[in-house]
């Protein structure tokens, strides 16, 4: 089946440029902090801008009431013979290094207006510390940005307003991605005695956050309050973190944003199959040399072996995501779900009202094609199959959208992550505290080649939020003084989350989960406390016979 790709706001900007309270208290209940931090115990020449880490001291700038450590690397370059292999130490530095500028995003090809860009060299993280050096280990949140496993970078959403207004520490990453990140070859995993195969993007992630348990109280953090959260692909990874076996004991708290845990990962046989299609198109076929051959061969050529799907979802084209290979993903990661092998954390779950919106307006409005109505029953029919898709057609009649491409993107939307992140959230509040929301304000339009397309409360639409204000990948999103507030809860939810394991209070109310099915709508003027999150529209996902398992390429 196809890989679900989930998309974040970055690509709005891409499409965009196409067409035109504070968190406070210790951790947790239960949870001990260190008492007391000693700044000056990490200071080069008493500097706080000067810090030792474990593999070095790096050099950052002072700014907007917050200290900036851009661009440090965690792990060696994956470059020659690392491709594709599991993230390896740094080699260890004694100079101040400067870190005042992001690195270079990882490689990549930016979807519609097909732009590569990025390099090989790519795992650095960043650290965004308050200004002045706390003696009380603050929070740490580390986010995992979303692009489909395909396209992204640690800079796309910035925290630092969410940082200076909470005091926390707040860390960003690149990890791999496409082939470089995702590629699965069998004699990878005999090649390896820490890994399978198909996974290197995710063991980024769990080496940058190996590298934030080290280093979280040299910039104040508390390495016992580690809080991971992510949109799309991103969240997919917080999932696929919580489920891991090799990310025990990494973080304590958990966010996902429209990335269900219950999405079905590829097995090894499906990923590997892929590989061996990309080896063979690049002269690579000889399985004895197979890996020595690929990592010689120029990256550019490598990335555009195998194109990935420009739209996400409705394209034909390679799909780049984690491997269930049974040693960094469990080999049936929804059995592992339903069981409850995971540590039984607080979590976020959460989706959008309208995640399908941005997809369709990819495939359709942004690409220049459009969508009438005589072509949208077969349009349907072509994404869920002639059984399906006639119900679909009854479910979301044409006269309820403002026109047919929100009609396929809402039915798409609460197919594929919708429907499913409610379905996770069941699954996870069976063995954990479990806080729901659904992202239901719509914010300014978006510029796309169609004037007036209504993407609602989209796909990404809830990122300003969570990072308190527009961010540059929004293009030309504009706040209100409402969505401005609107930002100021959820993104102070969100720390607060971090810092207690309770998103509720400063005047929010958000119960748990539970039997009841309470969740929380995300909107203007006021957050509401309902019950049922999508609930008639998933009962008929669940009785129409699809499911997930049934898009191609999986």
């Amino acid at each position: 089946m196809r890989a679900l790709r989930g998309v974040g706001l970055a690509v709005v900007g891409v499409v965009a440029l196409v067409g035109g309270g504070c968190s406070g208290g210790s951790g947790p209940a239960g949870h001990a902090t260190t008492p007391t931090l000693d700044p000056s115990r990490y200071e080069v020449g008493g500097s706080p801008l000067t810090i030792k880490t474990t593999d070095g001291p790096v050099q950052g700038v002072a700014q907007a009431s917050l200290r900036k450590f851009l661009g440090i690397p965690y792990a060696a370059p994956p470059v020659g013979n690392l491709r594709f292999e599991a993230p390896q130490t740094p080699k260890p530095w004694t100079t101040p290094l400067a870190t005042k500028a992001p690195g270079s995003s990882c490689l990549q090809v930016l979807p519609v207006v097909n732009i590569t860009m990025g390099s090989e060299d790519c795992l650095f993280l960043n650290v965004f510390a308050p200004a002045t050096p706390p003696t009380t280990p603050r929070p740490v949140m580390v986010w995992i940005h979303g692009g489909g496993f395909d396209v992204g970078s640690g800079m796309d959403d910035d925290p630092s307003r969410v940082a200076a207004a909470s005091g926390d520490v707040m860390v960003t990453m690149n990890y791999r991605l496409g082939p470089f990140g995702f590629l699965a070859l069998p004699q990878l995993g005999a090649a390896a005695n820490d890994h399978s195969e198909g996974n290197a993007g995710i063991l980024d992630q769990q080496a940058a956050l190996k590298w934030v348990k080290a280093n979280a109280a040299a910039f104040g953090g508390d390495a016992g309050n580690v809080t991971i959260y992510g949109e799309s692909a991103g969240g997919i990874s917080v999932c696929a973190q919580l489920l891991s076996p090799t990310a025990t004991g990494l973080f304590e708290k958990a966010i996902t944003e429209s990335g269900p845990c219950d999405i079905p990962i590829p097995p090894k046989t499906t990923s590997e199959a892929q590989g061996a299609k990309l080896a063979g198109i690049l002269g690579c076929s000889d399985p004895t040399t197979v890996v020595t051959c690929l990592q010689s061969k120029p990256a550019p050529d490598v990335l555009g072996a195998l194109p990935s799907d420009p739209t996400f979802v409705f394209g034909q084209g390679a799909s780049w995501f984690p491997t269930a290979d049974g040693v960094v993903v469990p080999t049936d990661p929804v059995a592992a779900l339903q069981a409850g092998k995971f540590p039984h954390i607080p979590i976020i779950v959460g989706a959008n009202r309208d995640e399908g919106r941005l997809f369709s307006a990819l495939a359709y409005s942004a690409s220049g094609k459009t969508l009438g109505a005589a072509d949208w029953a077969p349009a349907v029919e072509k994404f869920f199959g002639p059984t399906v898709g006639p119900q679909v057609e009854a479910k979301y009649p044409l006269a309820d959208y403002p026109d047919p491409s929100a009609a396929l993107g809402q039915a798409v939307g609460d197919a594929i992550l919708a429907c499913p992140a409610v379905e996770s959230a069941t699954l996870l509040s069976k063995y954990t505290t479990v806080y729901e929301y659904e992202f239901d304000h719509t914010p300014n339009q978006f510029v796309l080649p169609t004037p007036g397309t209504d993407l609602g409360a989209m796909h990404s639409a809830e990122l300003p939020y969570v990072f308190d204000g527009p961010v540059e990948s929004t293009g030309p999103l504009t706040f209100s003084p409402a969505d401005q507030q609107l930002a100021t809860t959820v993104s102070t939810a969100w720390t607060r989350f971090a810092a207690t394991g309770n998103p509720a209070g400063g005047g929010l109310t958000w119960p748990a989960l539970g039997a009841g099915g309470n969740y929380l709508s995300l909107d203007t003027p006021s957050t509401s406390v309902l019950t049922g999150m999508k609930q008639f529209t998933c009962a008929f996902w669940a009785q129409s016979g699809w499911s997930l398992a049934s898009l191609p390429g999986r």
